[in-house]
């Protein structure tokens, strides 16, 4: 998909926006033949410093096997639809892209398990605003530029 795809669709989703304040989501993570490998419920704040664009965002998957995971996001708008972030378990950076109601997102991530292990993982990640307080999100991870998991992802802003 391309990002301009989207242009002119609405509501439009623009993460400084959506993230600021607190978000309850919920997620799925299914292999690629469609088996659930786990559930998680999410727990999230983030805050806007307008003088910079950018928003820090907190974020903690609770998975149902018990373990967590907690990334802090630090988002900053570069210009007008670009975007990139910055969390402490990434490769590099990730980089974003915004076009109405759809927000993509790819990043690296060294990404903890519930077994204790931990795995460095590519995400490439679709968000789509539903309405100014929910979005769904279609992730895919993988390895190699393989995708081996698909995660769906509901937030909502409280």
């Amino acid at each position: 998909m391309a990002i301009d795809a989207f242009a002119g669709t609405t509501p439009v989703f623009l993460p400084e926006q959506f993230f600021v304040g607190r978000l309850d989501g919920w997620a799925v993570v299914e292999s690629l033949i469609g088996g659930l490998l786990k559930r998680a419920t999410i727990t999230a704040h983030g805050e806007l410093d307008a003088d910079t664009d950018t928003v820090v965002l907190t974020e903690t998957y609770t998975f149902d096997d018990g373990h967590s995971d907690t990334l802090r996001w630090t988002i900053h708008k570069l210009g007008e639809g670009q975007y990139t972030g910055h969390e402490n378990r990434l490769e590099g950076e990730a980089t974003g892209e915004q076009a109405g109601c759809a927000f993509h997102w790819t990043y690296t991530r060294d990404t903890p398990q519930g077994d204790g292990k931990s795995f460095k993982l590519n995400f490439d990640d679709w968000l789509y605003a539903i309405d100014d307080r929910a979005c769904i999100v279609r992730g895919s991870a993988g390895r190699a530029g393989i995708p081996f998991a698909t995660a769906h992802v509901t937030y909502r802003k409280l």
